[in-house]
């Protein structure tokens, strides 16, 4: 009898740590969307690969930290390209500035790239349905 009471007692604090700690990662992550673009009027090879990244870009003469970044291959489609990116809000600090870059390249060349400042999470404003326009690189 004990140690069925016992069992009961065990097995049951296993099932509400492991709901309380999907629960508590499922809170902690927030998310970036929107679209990237160009207004040049080409279209990208199937191999063009594009990459949007979250970054932490509060340090002017140092390397930008990525928080979050995705890559993915054209493979024919062509902009806009929708895009979310998921963090973790506890990584946030409320007084640092967090921008969103994009890139677009073509056989390890880079093709397109934002000139503009996307600054996000500490903007509310900017951080969902957020349109990315990139410029052609000169080459």
């Amino acid at each position: 009898m004990k140690n069925l009471f016992f069992g009961t007692i065990v097995a049951a604090c296993i099932m509400t740590f492991t709901a309380c700690s999907g629960t508590a990662t499922e809170r902690d992550l927030a998310k970036v969307s929107g679209t990237v673009t160009y207004l040049q009027r080409i279209a990208l090879p199937p191999n063009a690969k594009i990459t949007v990244s979250l970054a932490d870009v509060s340090l002017q003469d140092s390397p930008m930290e990525v928080i979050s970044s995705k890559s993915f291959v054209s493979e024919g489609r062509q902009v806009p390209f929708p895009f979310t990116l998921y963090y973790s809000k506890s990584e946030i600090d409320p007084s640092k500035t967090y921008a969103v870059q994009a890139s677009i390249e073509v056989d390890g060349k880079l093709m397109f790239t934002n000139d503009t400042a996307y600054n996000v999470i500490t903007d509310p404003a900017q951080t969902v349905k957020l349109g990315l326009t990139l410029k052609m690189v000169d080459r």
